[in-house]
């Protein structure tokens, strides 16, 4: 069982037309998450007609129910990169994600919503740039459009071994490739797809990078290990460094890159930014 937030239930709706799935960041803040969407939607006034969805994903030390999945935030059972639980052992992140999607998508319970918003900041960020690549269930569902905004990650799924910085990194720093930070070793939930059939679905996908351009504190949680700190040495300049990535070696992909001004790493700043409730909200 997966906690969540949320102004409608996932069991159904007649009345909404649109859903926002909002991933938290390392704090694992939902109920704020939560609050700053709705707060960004009713300012655009679209409260009643949109389902928001704030998925709790907790690890061990928080106060769970009996039954309640849990994961940790780094390693193999980190919920930021689709890693498995804990308990119950072997549940990727992403398949939970999966089954959220699956649920907005049911016509049956669902009959007038078309389309999607995955949303993330930070953490939440990482979790919706590399669902968006790896995940499974956006392929399959009919009748919805999907679209993912990644605000403010710490570090980005590359898609070669191409990076923007680090000079020879095979030798100062062998794993710079490995999942999450590349397509090497990855996890069983991404080790479905062959390294092409990722790129063909991501550069297939519509992702927006919402970066405040005055992210550029190196905070505790800013990751620091060497294969990170190939992608840059701020959130905002990997972000930057990321855009021109895709804009080189994927030119068809249909991404966008959307800046904040003057907001550093504070999600509530950017989801309710103008910048920001435009990519939320946009008809995708």
């Amino acid at each position: 069982m997966l906690p969540y937030y949320g102004n409608y239930s996932l069991s159904s709706s007649a009345e909404v037309t649109r859903a926002v799935v909002v991933i938290h960041g390392i704090n694992r803040n939902a109920q704020d998450y939560f609050g700053s969407i709705h707060r960004a939607a009713a300012d655009v006034g679209v409260t009643e007609t949109t389902i928001i969805v704030a998925p709790h994903f907790q690890i061990e030390k928080d106060e769970r129910g009996n039954h309640d999945a849990y994961w940790t935030d780094s390693g193999r059972n980190s919920w930021k990169d689709g890693g498995v639980a804990i308990a119950p052992a072997g549940l990727s992140s992403f398949t939970v994600m999966d089954e959220v999607l699956t649920a907005l998508a049911d016509k049956g319970r669902f009959p007038l919503l078309t389309g999607i918003t995955l949303v993330g900041h930070s953490a939440g960020g990482q979790f919706t740039q590399r669902y968006a690549a790896g995940g499974r269930a956006p392929g399959t569902l009919g009748g919805v459009t999907i679209g993912y905004v990644a605000a403010n990650p710490s570090s980005y799924l590359y898609l070669n071994s191409y990076r923007p910085i680090g000079g020879s990194l095979r030798e100062s720093c062998p794993e710079y490739n490995d999942y999450k930070y590349g397509l090497e070793r990855r996890d069983e939930y991404f080790s479905v797809l062959s390294d092409e059939g990722i790129r063909r679905q991501y550069i297939s996908r519509q992702v927006t990078y919402l970066l405040g351009s005055a992210d550029v504190d190196q905070d505790d949680d800013f990751e620091m290990g060497c294969a990170a700190s190939a992608q840059g040495n701020t959130r905002f300049q990997r972000g930057r460094f990321y855009w021109s990535f895709m804009r080189t070696f994927y030119p068809s992909a249909p991404h966008d890159m959307v800046i904040v001004p003057e907001v550093g790493h504070d999600h509530d700043a950017m989801f309710n930014s103008t910048q920001g409730k435009r990519a939320i909200f946009r008809d995708w």
